[in-house]
């Protein structure tokens, strides 16, 4: 490299380059410690510098003991509407697609025959899903309903059915989401679902969407990791 200005600076832009080229592809992996330092004769520190300044433009990211990654643009999500996820994805410029881990009828308890103001014997209906975005972890999403709500809700594909549409085909209009964010830490296999470390600080949201009657149809808890979403909120 030519000493034109500090070598970790020149290889920290090189890097910035190939990322902007997607020669390095976001949430790709960055060749490691030891091959930048074979490629061009370099120390390990000096290395390291590049890294860092890299990782604190928010370039890169490390992940111990798997090595450093081209970070995923953060989707922006208002606090203030009521959208499917796989719509909200798509609009953020991304794929959207899921994998169903869980679907289960159940009775709802005191827990949700409270959120769902119905008798703890009454059954609902749980779906488990993790949610990608162009084939990366975007979120855990636990899913609870009345099941009563859609005739046969266990029936549906809901790796290929919009909970959302399914709704809106059977004339449900959903008018209010009462929202509330938390930032939690998560444990495997939760973790390893969304590919963080064990024990990693998340955004957990909470999601109670309410009918035009003002009928709980909905409660959703959703855990993001903030590598790939920021929450916003704009007050008036």
């Amino acid at each position: 490299m030519p000493k034109k200005y500090p070598v970790y600076l020149q290889l920290a832009d090189l890097i910035e380059r190939k990322i902007n080229k997607n020669e390095y592809p976001l949430g790709s992996k960055i060749p490691s410690e030891r091959e930048l330092i074979d490629a061009f004769g370099i120390s390990r520190m000096t290395v390291r510098k590049a890294i860092e300044v890299l990782i604190e433009k928010g370039l890169l990211t490390r992940q111990h003991g798997k090595g450093t990654y081209v970070s995923q643009a953060a989707v922006h999500s208002p606090l203030d509407s009521i959208q499917s996820m796989g719509k909200f994805i798509q609009d953020s410029g991304l794929l959207p697609s899921n994998k169903v881990l869980l679907t289960k009828k159940a009775k709802a308890g005191a827990k949700y025959s409270k959120i769902f103001d119905i008798d703890p014997e009454d059954d609902i209906f749980l779906l488990f899903r993790l949610r990608l975005a162009n084939g990366k972890p975007f979120a855990l999403e636990y899913t609870y309903t009345p099941y009563h709500i859609v005739p046969d809700l266990d029936s549906y594909d809901f790796e290929q059915c919009s909970f959302y549409d399914l709704l809106e085909t059977n004339r449900i209009k959903l008018t209010q989401d009462t929202q509330r964010l938390e930032i939690v830490r998560v444990m495997n296999p939760q973790a390893a679902l969304l590919n963080v470390e064990e024990g990693s600080a998340v955004f957990m949201l909470h999601n109670t969407v309410t009918n035009s009657s003002g009928k709980t149809i909905e409660y959703t808890r959703s855990y993001y990791s903030e590598r790939t979403i920021t929450f916003t909120s704009t007050l008036t």
